[in-house]
């Protein structure tokens, strides 16, 4: 096994089935993942995804039992072993965070709480606390279902974040990123719901297609959309693609620059929005 890099986010790693460590730019330092869709199943296709084989659907059932020896003994070998000194660059040595993430729409499992529950009680075991965040990475599709409001209460105890997906706040945006179709209006109310349940990001994609950046139009309404939201979040964080998609329809699919995330930073900042990017 080689040091992990932020071009790699491979969810396979060692011995294990479900947990996996990353390098990311967005944690600045390792992640440690959690795949509860190991079938690859999604109900986005976004096409900048990077998952190999893609499918449409729910995921199977994961196995609660082995998901906590392998957190477990991956948490040993960060806390108490040599894990970061052997894989992590040097400017990302550091553990950030335990992260709901993996090949597919998170929250879809029908395991998600009693995940969370795992979560909370090895961050007990190794003394977490305030150091270590719990992150839920998600398109936000299920965030009104019952056990996903018990799972993001939960997680709201363990020094949780929820990152909500919105690449687009026009609904011919949604359906061409995310190729789904959504009203604007469904995604703000599921928004504020989650921000009522644990702290509560806006994770954006900004990519060019067939080489050109994002339209003005488009940029516009997301800034009107992320001020109108701004009393429920705690802020934005936006990135372009740093991997090739894995996706057919991602072939067109290319990283905006640093500047062109820059400038639509600002003008969130100048509305007292807190804002990271990253390229």
């Amino acid at each position: 096994m080689t040091r992990l890099t932020i071009t790699d986010h491979s969810r396979i790693f060692a011995k294990y089935t479900y947990v996996y460590p990353v390098v990311s730019r967005r944690a600045q330092g390792v992640s440690l993942g959690i795949n509860l869709n190991t079938n690859n199943a999604c109900n986005w296709r976004c096409i900048y995804c990077q998952v190999e084989g893609l499918v449409r659907g729910k995921p199977n059932d994961v196995d609660p039992v082995r998901i906590e020896a392998e957190l477990d003994e991956m948490l040993n070998w960060i806390i108490n072993g040599d894990f970061i000194k052997k894989y992590a660059p040097k400017n990302l040595a550091r553990f950030n965070d335990i992260s709901l993430s993996g090949n597919g729409e998170p929250t879809l499992s029908p395991q998600f709480t009693q995940v969370i529950q795992i979560i909370a009680k090895l961050r007990l075991k190794y003394n977490l606390g305030n150091n270590i965040k719990t992150i839920l990475i998600t398109n936000g599709s299920e965030i009104d279902k019952p056990q996903v409001i018990d799972g993001l209460k939960l997680m709201s105890q363990n020094n949780g974040e929820t990152w909500f997906k919105i690449d687009s706040v026009t609904e011919a945006g949604i359906t061409a990123t995310n190729q789904v179709s959504l009203s604007i209006d469904s995604i703000k109310k599921r928004l504020i719901l989650a921000s009522s349940l644990c702290k509560t990001y806006v994770q954006t994609c900004l990519f060019k297609l067939r080489n050109k950046n994002p339209a003005a139009y488009e940029i516009d309404e997301y800034i009107k959309f992320i001020v109108d939201v701004k009393p429920y979040i705690a802020g934005v964080l936006m990135y372009s693609t740093a991997r090739h998609p894995a996706l057919p329809e991602g072939d067109n699919v290319s990283s905006v620059s640093e500047e062109f995330l820059a400038n639509v930073a600002k003008i969130l900042e100048e509305h007292q929005i807190i804002v990271k990017y990253y390229v």
